[in-house]
């Protein structure tokens, strides 16, 4: 389970690093083109737009796994260790709730997106490609924040 959770781990982080820096160089590609030969990539802003939204999609996951979402630990601050542990507990439910209901209304999209076959408008792509990086993101974030839970509550009975 180790190994497929690392595994898991450099795919979510060489697919973002991958994605934007590929985003970054076709960017700045096509900026060049447009004021050098005074005609750009025309497919080129589609395609980063896509590339940024995958990146950031599976970054739900990454940023699950690092602990670097937003939170607010105002209240926490005022809690003992074991409320704070409690309160982590909480917030861990809350998000694997969270990712679990938008990773399955995405994929509704998704299958919506199918049946329709409405394809990208400059590279034609279909556009259930382009939305299925939403529940993979969410799936993954939700496993990501039920590891979490697993390791809260792991420590919780070591005190």
């Amino acid at each position: 389970m180790k190994q497929l959770d690392a595994l898991l781990a450099k795919f979510e982080e060489l697919f973002c690093s991958l994605g934007f820096i590929a985003a970054t160089l076709l960017m700045f590609i096509n900026v060049v083109m447009r004021y050098v030969f005074k005609a750009g990539i025309p497919w080129s802003e589609e395609l980063i737009r896509y590339i940024i939204i995958w990146a950031t999609c599976i970054g739900i996951g990454l940023c699950a796994r690092r602990e670097a979402h937003v939170s607010i630990d105002f209240f926490a601050a005022f809690l003992s260790k074991r409320g704070q542990k409690y309160l982590n507990l909480f917030a861990d439910l809350v998000a694997v709730a969270f990712c679990g209901l938008m990773a399955y209304y995405s994929l509704q999209t998704v299958k919506g997106q199918l049946a329709t076959g409405q394809l990208s408008p400059a590279l034609q792509w279909p556009f259930y490609v382009v939305y299925f990086c939403l529940p993979l993101g969410f799936a993954t974030g939700a496993l990501r924040f039920v590891q979490h839970f697993y390791r809260t509550l792991k420590e919780e009975g070591e005190e």
